[in-house]
């Protein structure tokens, strides 16, 4: 420690290697790694969510098609689907997706690194996305076919961004 107390500019030389050893730890810290539990949450939140807005979308496409009968037996068919189309009958859904996409949320945010800042916005617009369509199912109590195509096909856009991250760091790439 003497000899660098005698030496002009070796102090300064071995702090400034040490601030940039440093320095570059932290930035390897903060690179994501690629959470194995997170990606099959991920996969497993989105065929939730598909599951649930596809059987509204089949319900309301044969609910449509048996309004058009005069069949008595159609008649109690059509009765049963729109029992199970009902908001009230979808609720277990409906809270479970949410527990599911907070699980996700906290799984996928809890790597403190630089790019879970940008996806925390992705993970945000998702779950108002699926609040909005719960929402509108329980003003309407029923959701039309179309809705709940355009609905999947929106979160399925919104799961991709979030899978193309994933994928991303799966690879061993820095997400942008």
């Amino acid at each position: 420690m003497n000899t660098l107390r005698r030496v002009p500019g070796k102090g300064l030389l071995l702090t400034r290697l040490i601030a940039v050893s440093t320095l570059g730890t932290m930035l390897t810290a903060c690179a994501p790694t690629y959470d194995n539990v997170a990606d099959q949450m991920l996969v497993a939140t989105q065929t939730q969510a598909d599951d649930g807005l596809l059987k509204l979308e089949n319900l309301g496409n044969q609910i449509d098609g048996l309004k058009k009968s005069s069949s008595a037996s159609d008649h109690k068919i059509l009765t049963d689907d729109e029992a199970q189309a009902s908001y009230a009958s979808n609720i277990d859904f409906y809270s479970k997706l949410q527990s599911s996409m907070t699980a996700l949320d906290a799984r996928m945010t809890s790597n403190p690194d630089l790019s879970t800042q940008k996806i925390t916005p992705s993970l945000k617009a998702l779950e108002d996305n699926i609040d909005s369509v719960r929402q509108t199912h329980a003003t309407q109590n029923t959701v039309s076919p179309d809705f709940a195509k355009l609905s999947r096909q929106q979160m399925d856009q919104q799961f991709k961004a979030l899978t193309v991250y994933e994928l991303t760091i799966k690879n061993g790439n820095k997400p942008q």
